[in-house]
């Protein structure tokens, strides 16, 4: 096993993929007890803890039995982790020297840069660095 001196600093957000956006809004609200702490037209973040749950409203005409690969299925889309930008580049080549297929990315978000893979079970990882983020190097 390879340890590392860098690590994330923690799960920033779990994303889910909702066919119907107001009623999962509605849902985390009244059964959970979320808040909505910022909207669009297609997804919502909900705040739980110091973590948010993201809801992505899925487009109409996805088949939801969907394939194992396909980009759109139903329930969770990935984990988020934060990590620093000076440790974008090194977690960047990890994966490539590990042989990790890198399914999204690197790409320029409105506040830094995310990249996306799989684990070995085929869960969605997104390694990210918030420009905005007060632990940022």
């Amino acid at each position: 096993m390879t340890s590392t001196a860098i690590a994330p600093y923690r799960i920033h957000h779990v994303a889910i993929n909702v066919t119907d956006l107001q009623r999962s809004i509605d849902f985390y609200e009244r059964i959970i007890g979320l808040s909505v702490t910022d909207k669009a037209d297609h997804s919502a973040k909900l705040s739980i803890g110091g973590a948010e749950l993201t809801l992505f409203q899925l487009p109409s005409d996805i088949e939801l039995v969907g394939k194992p690969d396909a980009d759109h299925v139903r329930g969770l889309n990935h984990v988020a982790f934060e990590i620093p930008s000076s440790a974008f580049d090194i977690y960047h080549q990890r994966l490539v020297d590990q042989d990790i297929k890198i399914t999204f990315g690197p790409v320029k978000r409105r506040h830094g840069y995310a990249l996306y893979f799989l684990d070995p079970d085929g869960n969605k990882i997104e390694l990210f660095y918030s420009n905005s983020s007060s632990r940022n190097e």
